[in-house]
């Protein structure tokens, strides 16, 4: 096996998107006409895969010195629609031997998204009614991806977590703990109200912080909050925080030593372009940041990282959807 074979795991929900753009967000009982509909796959570690797979195929195509992708979430049947609609959505990425697949379900959890054309805002409301992953399951998946990949080095193993229910987040990082201490692991603290993942952060090595997280904890920007929480965090973590259109901050902890590194936020060059899409913006900037970590190790300090992962971020919140991000991105790298 090439020392470059890297995995990397994404453990979390994949939705079905329907997205209405409407003129102004409705009231009670009226009718309104949308302006735009939009069917495609999301869930924020799928959305991530979506980018990262676009950086590897622009980088070097199936070169092995790049990541090898898998998904680890709940599906429907094998042999159902909606599963083969999320799969070709994800070219270049394991789905059947990482996920879990419910037996005659024909439905994937779905979201219906209002996006406010006035003011960019977003009214999102899902259904999942899949039954959740168990801890066992995660634990087999984990186990069968050793064996197919012929015993690979855990210390090139990474899962990502996107933390969407702490107490099962929380067993599954003690599992890889106990049972594969070389891995490593990140994790996305997105909503305050899972306080449960505040534990979870304790253990990750990598940990994405949203600005709705800080400020719900009563934090300002993105440095001050990233400093009140170096005390808790492991040796060698990364911390990393968004902070929209005012950038992102990223914090280092080694010993005692501590690097920072900050950035504003992603403007194109003598141009000001307009705001399009927000939906995914994190879930792109978790990529850049993935992608830097394991592929751009080479010559690339904590800054150069969270500069590519918040550029590329901004490029997306000028598209809609993710289509493209990576030959941008690669392109600009190589020129």
């Amino acid at each position: 096996m090439s020392e470059h074979d890297n995995h990397i795991v994404c453990i979390g929900a994949v939705y079905i998107d329907t997205i209405l753009t409407v003129p102004h967000y409705p009231i009670e009982d009226e009718k309104l006409r949308a302006k735009k509909l939009i069917k495609r796959r999301g869930g924020n570690t799928a959305n991530t895969l979506e980018v990262l797979q676009q950086l590897n195929s622009y980088a070097g195509g199936q070169n092995a010195e790049y990541s090898k992708l898998h998904l680890c979430s709940v599906l429907p049947d094998k042999e159902s629609a909606a599963k083969h609609f999320i799969q070709q959505s994800l070219p270049g990425v394991n789905i059947d031997g990482s996920a879990v697949f419910r037996e005659g379900a024909k439905e994937a959890a779905s979201s219906y998204i209002l996006q406010n054309e006035q003011n960019l805002s977003r009214t999102i409301i899902s259904i999942n009614q899949l039954p959740e992953m168990t801890t066992e399951e995660f634990g087999e998946r984990v186990l069968q991806m050793a064996r197919s990949h012929v015993g690979p080095k855990w210390e090139q193993m990474w899962f990502h977590f996107e933390g969407r229910i702490p107490d099962f987040t929380a067993q599954c990082v003690r599992f890889l703990r106990d049972e594969f201490p070389e891995c490593r692991i990140s994790v996305e603290c997105e909503k305050p109200e899972r306080t449960g993942m505040v534990e979870v952060a304790r253990m990750a090595d990598v940990v994405f912080y949203s600005k709705l997280w800080a400020t719900k904890w009563g934090f300002e920007d993105a440095r001050s909050f990233l400093q009140a929480q170096l005390s808790d965090a492991r040796d060698g973590a990364v911390l990393c925080c968004t902070w929209g259109a005012e950038g992102a901050a990223a914090v280092e902890k080694s010993g005692v030593n501590i690097r920072w590194a900050e950035v504003k936020g992603w403007q194109q060059e003598q141009e000001q372009s307009q705001v399009v899409d927000t939906i995914g913006a994190g879930d792109t900037f978790i990529a850049g940041m993935l992608y830097a970590l394991n592929d751009m190790q080479d010559g690339w300090d904590l800054r150069s990282q969270i500069n590519f992962a918040n550029e590329l971020a901004g490029r997306k919140v000028r598209q809609e959807g993710f289509g493209g991000l990576g030959r941008q991105m690669m392109t600009r790298i190589k020129s």
